[in-house]
């Protein structure tokens, strides 16, 4: 998304609106991405492997609690990011590659 909204005429609002997101979290996204936080993009994004938990298992997730900051950022090596698609839920942790979360995006979309 991050990468979308950075294309020439794309708008923050608009990019954000067709992902169903914040504009706001977009944007704070562009910083951390024009900053560095995501690391170094790869070329080619890539799949990595899922561990699916049991429906039973849904059931015991733990409330997400505050990422750790520092000087009013989270640590990207401490963050994480939990996408919620239908009955599908995907947490990240750590610093992610925006092409790799794309990727992971599309796959879950219906």
């Amino acid at each position: 998304m991050v990468q979308e909204s950075l294309s020439p005429g794309a708008s923050i609002a608009g990019v954000a609106l067709a992902h169903g997101i914040n504009a706001n979290m977009l944007h704070n996204w562009r910083w951390q991405y024009r900053r560095g936080d995501f690391g170094a993009l790869s070329s080619m994004p890539t799949f990595v492997p899922v561990h699916v938990a049991p429906d039973s298992a849904l059931s015991t997730i733990k409330p997400n609690l505050p990422a750790r900051r520092i000087d009013g950022q989270a640590d990207a090596r401490s963050s994480e990011i939990e996408l919620v698609f239908n009955a599908a839920c995907v947490v990240i942790r750590g610093a992610a590659d925006p092409a790799t979360l794309r990727c992971v995006i599309d796959a879950l979309r219906p």
